[in-house]
């Protein structure tokens, strides 16, 4: 079952929360970009949408530009079979907020996965990064 915390439904139970952290955790440390407690913000204060399905979670926020509204998927850990089941109704919500763009930032591995190809994704452009 897909759910999703966002700033106004709040975190749904402790163990939620629990597995939330532990999973976060594990992605984070690859990422490098956020401290847990920074998502946690996130999600509290609506920039960010934590979405759970099983033992998989995925944090998307919403940017708009000048031209359009785009669902960012950053952060996603968990099975490929349970994050595969949650893109229709991220992408659903994502729609109902008006958004008409989804982009997905992650590792080169998820430039091999077929669902994502097959369900429309595209490998557009590439990201580089240098440590200042």
């Amino acid at each position: 079952m897909l759910l999703c915390t966002t700033a106004r439904t709040g975190t749904r139970t402790a163990r939620r929360r629990l597995m939330f952290n532990g999973l976060l955790n594990r992605v984070l440390t690859y990422a490098g970009s956020h401290a847990p407690a920074d998502i946690i913000a996130g999600v509290a204060d609506g920039r960010f949408q934590q979405w759970g399905n099983g033992d998989s979670i995925v944090v998307t926020e919403i940017l708009d530009t000048p031209r359009r509204r785009i669902l960012n998927f950053f952060l996603a850990e968990g099975t490929m079979a349970e994050l595969e089941a949650m893109e229709p109704g991220i992408l659903d919500w994502a729609r109902s907020q008006g958004c008409t763009h989804a982009t997905l930032v992650g590792r080169e591995g998820w430039r091999r996965v077929s669902w994502m190809r097959e369900s429309g994704w595209k490998f557009r452009d590439i990201v580089m990064e240098k440590e200042l």
